[in-house]
């Protein structure tokens, strides 16, 4: 089985500037985004193994995103990848 990650722009889900991959079954999640560097904008790639690290990279991006419009897309799409991971974990102990 291949991963979702693999082709991000097939299995993506676009919020304003970050796309997330979803992987409910492994429990985990990739956010590609934009970041400011000293010269120029490049794309980083961040994977979360765990809804832990979902969530407390969705707190601090909440907190950033007052004054940074990407960090509200980031919290945004984290919000969605750990909402559908809680509920996929939630079916499976059913």
């Amino acid at each position: 089985m291949t991963s979702p990650h693999s082709d991000p722009e097939r299995n993506g889900i676009v919020f304003g500037d970050a796309v997330v991959t979803i992987d409910p079954v492994a429990g985990d999640c990739v956010l590609t985004a934009p970041v400011k560097g000293i010269i120029t904008t490049s794309m980083r790639r961040i994977h979360f193994h765990s809804l832990d690290e979902i969530c407390g990279a969705h707190q601090a991006q909440a907190t950033r995103a007052k004054t940074d419009p990407v960090a509200r897309d980031i919290a945004a799409a984290l919000k969605f990848a750990g909402n559908k991971i809680r509920a996929y974990e939630q079916r499976k102990r059913k």
